[in-house]
């Protein structure tokens, strides 16, 4: 009532007046620092395979995430140079990004984008491609086996990365349940408990009567599969051997090296190796055709089955993967001109 009084300024209204200038003084800074700066997400869609082009009138999907959890999702399509734009998304730190794009039943996506401190755009460049039945210039390009010891057998992590060279998307001809599948994986015999680093069965891995099938595409570039399982071995001999159903070219086994050894007429032995100051022992295979019979048999005899260098063995392999798998990639990326990020699990399980 004082500030708003007609008249001279009297004590009372100098007062007033000072202390509504003191509290907007305190507020400022919090009315700044409350401020959010809204963002721009922009990019295009260009189709990879050649002659393809800007891709027009291409739905886009843009899933929002806050605190890893979806909020919402936002659509538009491709303009006439396959462009697209989306405006007004928050900032903040918490906020993750996802586009998605589904060109000839394939999905694909930029990876997942976040702004930076400070940053109010972000540019999400996507591949497309089209598709083909033809797997003829996809292969295995690297394959590892890697084995631990356990009470009553082995723990192994197979880890294969294919290779697509060509400017389409594999997709497959073969159905499981409707769906077409790309590679296929058979078992050893005695294996059990099979886990999937990427995806679960019934998911993107359909179950066969001697393994599974992966529905992944084969995008240009490459595409990786690891799992694990374990492999019961009463009488000391662990029987690896099954059909392989695609060409390899190179396989590589890396074995514990705690008096085990190996029976194969394909692995030469490479000597031996030293992961995170485990000593493996290192087999190598190469130029294995696809419907070629795995010929692999580990002896345990003099192997420790229930000890610390046991646990140790199981602990450094399970890294191994992991590591390995990094290596790979970075090499694929530098030498395969269509290297393609994977899509992320979020945006496949909408597929």
């Amino acid at each position: 009532m004082v500030a708003r009084g007609p008249g001279e300024e009297s004590p009372v209204r100098k007062l007033g007046l000072g202390l509504l200038a003191l509290f907007y003084i305190l507020l400022t800074p919090i009315a700044v620092t409350g401020q959010t700066t809204k963002g721009t997400l922009y990019g295009s869609v260009t189709n990879g395979t050649a002659d393809g082009g800007p891709v027009a009138n291409l739905e886009i999907v843009l899933r929002i995430f806050q605190d890893s959890a979806e909020v919402e999702s936002l659509t538009t399509v491709t303009d006439t140079q396959g462009q697209f734009q989306f405006e007004g998304l928050e900032t903040g730190s918490d906020w993750v990004y996802l586009v998605r794009v589904t060109y000839q039943d394939v999905i694909y996506s930029g990876g997942m984008l976040a702004f930076q401190q400070g940053q109010s755009e972000l540019e999400a460049e996507i591949l497309v491609y089209e598709t083909t039945a033809s797997m003829q210039a996809v292969q295995i390009g690297r394959a590892h086996l890697l084995v631990s010891l356990t009470e009553t057998g082995l723990e192994v992590t197979e880890l294969y990365v294919f290779v697509n060279t060509t400017d389409r998307t594999y997709v497959g001809t073969e159905r499981i349940d409707g769906r077409l599948w790309t590679s296929r994986f058979r078992l050893p015999q005695a294996s059990h408990d099979l886990t999937l680093n990427d995806g679960s069965l019934g998911g993107r891995f359909l179950s066969t009567e001697e393994g599974f099938v992966d529905t992944e595409p084969q995008w240009p570039g490459s595409t990786q599969v690891l799992f694990a399982y374990a492999l019961d071995c009463p009488s000391g001999l662990c029987n690896l051997e099954r059909q392989l159903d695609h060409p390899i070219s190179d396989l590589n086994v890396l074995i514990p090296d705690v008096g085990v050894t190996v029976d194969s007429k394909q692995f030469a032995f490479q000597g031996k190796m030293d992961a995170q100051g485990q000593p493996y022992l290192n087999y190598a295979a190469s130029d294995l055709a696809s419907e070629t019979n795995l010929d692999l048999r580990i002896h345990l005899d003099g192997a420790p089955a229930s000890d610390s260098t046991s646990s140790t063995s199981r602990t450094s392999t399970q890294a191994l993967p992991w590591i390995i798998l990094g290596t790979v990639l970075v090499g694929l990326a530098l030498i395969y001109p269509f290297w393609r990020r994977r899509i992320e699990s979020a945006a496949r399980q909408d597929q």
